[in-house]
């Protein structure tokens, strides 16, 4: 008997052998019948009737981002890709990650956080280079991943180590000299309401002026959590070819109602939190090749307040009063890329708390037609260890490719850090079939004293300490005719805490611009169908578990560009599955988000 946990794949493969290539009909546009004026001379009209013509400037800062190594399509994605995925926050996009689970008590406006091989400290952000720490002291040291604004960026990509995933995120930078305006808006279920607003240009001299802001709104009459919240990112500097000088900010300020849960589960409390990060950059040196060297000086501030819980039977909590913490970050990096080659230093200084911790990092990329070897060093002062990961991926043949990663975390001791020595793996090998890639792996992990998400219940216990082992299979890659899949199941080999036995996602999508027809690039479709299983979760208490039951979920995403306008509908849990995948607290049934995303450029 097929187990239920399987269907991501089965679902997959049965709508990955029915695809079919569209075909296009070729019409011949009609030839025009107004003459085509005499052009005047270049100097015979005004100069104000002169159109300036648009220039690409020098981009801002310098990065170079890690060399990924999986089997297939990779997990990055460019701004444009970002937005037509249908995420609307970062456990959105974390959910398409094997060996990753996130975990939201609602919908948008409520808590969102994420492990990795069932450990919530081995899930990084570094944001333009700036790793961005959990500064809230009421979250148990887990961050909070709906406050990282997926909105802002231009591009972002996954580092699947063996030991942990690092998220790599650039913001948003404006490059043309014609200024950039987008309008965002959308609206659904649960009263949700979207506002989104950019405008970017470049001068003659190289300067640059972007701003850019967000407002979300929900108000959920079915207890999945409602609040608002407005993010608002600005940008000066100037750039030239051989260096650049910036100055960012991106406010982030969240009103979270209570959330009630079931009966006999606490609730979750309200929030007002503003959170602001910001730094000034210096870069020099080459941006595709050759030498150089950036200095990023950045600062990250919380200021939150939790709201009481005025049940009569609630239990009295202590601290109401509005938290602060701050935390300021020196970063040098500095890199050389030579052909394939490519090398970066680090240095990471934070000053938290009246302390502070170094952390230096070496990385060595070599990127070649049949592979590419990954290379990664970090001795952290912060978490008191000592970290190194490799990571390779080999294609001998066109159609076979080897994929593995080996990690080894060693406790400074001299720190008096209480993590234990630990070592993790993880290998894949993949066959191509007529287009995407068929692969299968292992996962293996030692684990030490772990953290408790405890943003959803104070008496959460934490991560334990051990080893984790599981396997997976997938199917990821294009079909034919504009089909794609991305599949992936993940079964471990026990089910622990914060930890399902059984995981999947699968994607059928579509995509085409019907070129033949519309040969200016005018119109482009996409849709995909999503289907999404989870086991049952273990949330660990003293008082005795609790646990979460299996999730089906089935989705699905329409987006029509017109021009530079992009219609979006997405219809989230279709089959209106009643589902939870926090204890207590009910995901919300059917969810229906539509809107537009238009481009203008003046």
């Amino acid at each position: 008997m097929l187990k239920p946990a399987r269907l991501g794949l089965v679902a997959g493969a049965l709508l990955y052998a029915a695809a079919f290539p569209a075909r296009a009909q070729v019409v011949s546009p009609p030839p025009s019948a107004v003459p085509i004026p005499v052009q005047p001379k270049p100097d015979s009209g005004p100069d104000s009737a002169r159109v300036k013509p648009d220039t690409i400037k020098p981009p801002i800062g310098r990065f170079a981002d890690p060399a990924l190594y999986e089997i297939g399509p990779q997990y990055e994605w460019n701004r444009a890709q970002l937005f037509a995925t249908g995420a609307l926050t970062v456990v959105d996009l974390l959910d398409r990650i094997p060996g990753v689970t996130t975990f939201r008590s609602g919908w948008l406006a409520t808590p969102q956080t994420a492990t990795y091989d069932a450990d919530f400290q081995r899930v990084r952000v570094f944001y333009d280079g700036v790793e961005i720490d959990n500064l809230d002291s009421r979250t148990g040291g887990v961050l909070d991943l709906s406050t990282v604004q997926l909105w802002s960026l231009e591009h972002l990509s996954v580092e699947r180590s063996a030991g942990e995933v690092r998220i790599y995120m650039r913001s948003w930078r404006a490059e043309n000299t014609d200024p950039y305006t987008r309008v965002d808006i959308a609206t659904g279920n649960e009263d949700t309401n979207l506002y989104r607003g950019f405008y970017g240009k470049r001068y003659d001299n190289g300067g640059v002026l972007q701003f850019g802001g967000q407002q979300l709104g929900v108000r959920s009459p079915r207890f999945a959590g409602s609040g608002d919240a407005l993010s608002l990112m600005g940008r000066v500097g100037i750039a030239k070819k051989g260096w650049s000088l910036d100055a960012f900010v991106l406010r982030h300020h969240a009103t979270r109602d209570i959330e009630r849960a079931v009966v006999g589960r606490p609730p979750v409390l309200s929030l007002d939190a503003t959170t602001t990060d910001a730094y000034i950059r210096a870069a020099v040196g080459g941006v595709e090749s050759g030498p150089w060297a950036q200095v990023t000086v950045a600062s990250l501030a919380f200021k939150g307040t939790t709201g009481l819980d005025r049940n009569v039977s609630a239990t009295a909590l202590a601290d109401t009063l509005e938290r602060r913490q701050s935390e300021t970050q020196y970063n040098l990096s500095a890199g050389y890329t030579l052909g394939p080659a490519r090398f970066e230093v680090g240095d990471r200084l934070r000053a938290l708390g009246g302390t502070k911790y170094n952390v230096v990092s070496g990385r060595l990329d070599l990127v070649t037609p049949i592979g590419v070897v990954n290379g990664f060093v970090e001795h952290d002062g912060f978490r008191k260890t000592t970290n190194a990961d490799a990571g390779i991926r080999a294609q001998p043949l066109p159609f076979i490719a080897l994929s593995g990663s080996v990690a080894r975390s060693i406790p400074v001791t001299s720190g008096g850090s209480a993590q234990p020595t630990t070592t993790s793996a993880r290998a894949e090998v993949g066959l191509k079939l007529f287009g995407p890639w068929v692969s299968g792996g292992f996962i293996t992990s030692d684990r030490g004293p772990g953290l408790a998400p405890v943003v959803y219940d104070t008496l959460l216990l934490p991560t334990e300490a051990g080893r984790v082992s599981g396997r997976t299979a997938s199917i990821r890659g294009p079909i034919r005719g504009g089909f794609g899949i991305d599949a992936w199941v993940t079964k471990w080999d026990t089910a622990g805490r914060y930890q399902p036995l059984y995981q999947s996602r699968a994607e059928i999508n579509y995509s085409n611009n019907f070129a033949k027809r519309f040969p200016r690039g005018d119109f482009e479709i996409r849709v995909a169908g999503i289907f999404e299983y989870r086991g049952h979760t273990t949330f660990p208490l003293d008082a005795g578990d609790v646990q979460t039951d299996i999730a089906k979920t089935l989705s699905g995403l329409l987006e029509i560009r017109i021009m530079r306008a992009v219609l979006s509908y997405q219809q989230r849990n279709i089959l209106g599955y009643p589902y939870q995948v926090v204890p207590g607290f009910d995901m919300p049934r059917v969810l229906a988000i539509y809107g537009v995303r238009w481009d203008f450029w003046n």
